[in-house]
């Protein structure tokens, strides 16, 4: 007996999944799969009991491909091994994607591409979430090393411009600017000798 399944897992930013088990069941899933973790890896033990559930004629519904792969790739591999089996794929909000039709290729590679998309902004997410519980900065390291920094100030303090500072440091003139302008930290707030910092006012 053919059956219609649908599959969910948890992104990032999500609450929980009701909404999603909700409407997947509208489209008419009579069991829906959902996996909790939000991990960005290629490991998801739940996916993989899905697709052991599978047969031919069966059909699988997603509200969207990023909620069952990673990447496009992943995603072009998913669907191509459940067309060989027999199995219908259908996205809820990316209908070009979903197999069984004709689809115009421009809507194809729009879809793929929006996809692409919305994973990258996945990643991104997950890596700053991962970062701030790591409390960690999220984005590139700075280049304003606590080296340069000081070389950095005192050069200001001889009234050399910040131009002149990014050329002899070797970064932007912008990085110069931001730094400068953070407050400084406690601890360089006194000097070695455990005095008052005596660096006059910019």
């Amino acid at each position: 007996m053919t059956k219609i399944v649908g599959y969910t897992r948890h992104l990032v930013g999500d609450v929980d999944v009701a909404d999603d088990i909700d409407a997947l069941r509208r489209a008419g899933a009579t069991v829906v799969f959902t996996e909790v973790t939000v991990s960005q890896t290629s490991e998801m033990a739940g996916l993989d009991e899905f697709i052991r559930t599978l047969a031919a004629g069966d059909s699988v519904i997603v509200t969207s491909a990023a909620r069952i792969v990673h990447t496009v790739n992943q995603f072009l591999g998913f669907r191509s091994d459940l067309v060989s089996r027999g199995v219908t794929f259908l996205s809820l909000s990316e209908p070009a994607l979903s197999s069984g039709q004709m689809v115009d290729p421009d809507d194809l590679f729009a879809a793929l591409d929006g996809l692409r998309r919305r994973l990258i902004g996945l990643r991104t997410r997950h890596g700053m979430v991962v970062a701030a519980a790591d409390g960690r900065r999220a984005g590139r390291p700075s280049v304003i090393t606590e080296e340069r920094l000081a070389i950095a100030r005192e050069l200001r303090n001889q009234n050399r411009s910040f131009a002149q500072i990014s050329r002899a440091l070797g970064v932007s003139t912008s990085a110069i600017q931001r730094a400068l302008a953070e407050p400084r930290s406690s601890a360089t707030r006194t000097n070695r000798l455990g005095g008052a910092d005596q660096t006059p006012p910019r």
